[in-house]
């Protein structure tokens, strides 16, 4: 394989995710068209997406959903700047920054 096929296998899981531009995709489908090796791969990936999405399909009981995301801890940072003027009329600067963690 070339440089070109590594390069594409490189971002098939991306193009399969729709994660790449409109031109990437291009790209990435014009060597596919002319790569039988790199095809072949394409499609074995996008055949297992597809067979993991219909398999997964089932979601956690609500009860379970609402236990995780109550238990998930959120971390806020606030930075805050005072600036005073001290008593020679120089500029004096203060930064304050505050950390908390939040539950759920």
């Amino acid at each position: 394989m070339s440089a070109e096929c590594d390069g594409v296998l490189e971002r098939i899981y991306s193009a399969l995710d729709g994660e790449v531009s409109a031109a990437e995709l291009a790209d990435i489908h014009h060597h596919l068209e002319a790569c039988p090796p790199c095809l072949e791969e394409y499609e074995v990936e996008a055949a297992l997406k597809a067979l993991v999405r219909r398999c997964c399909a089932e979601q956690a009981p609500a009860a379970l959903r609402a236990k995780i995301v109550a238990s998930i801890t959120r971390v806020e940072t606030v930075q805050t700047t005072v600036t005073a003027r001290s008593a020679d009329g120089s500029a004096v600067v203060a930064r304050v920054t505050r950390t908390t963690s939040v539950e759920g």
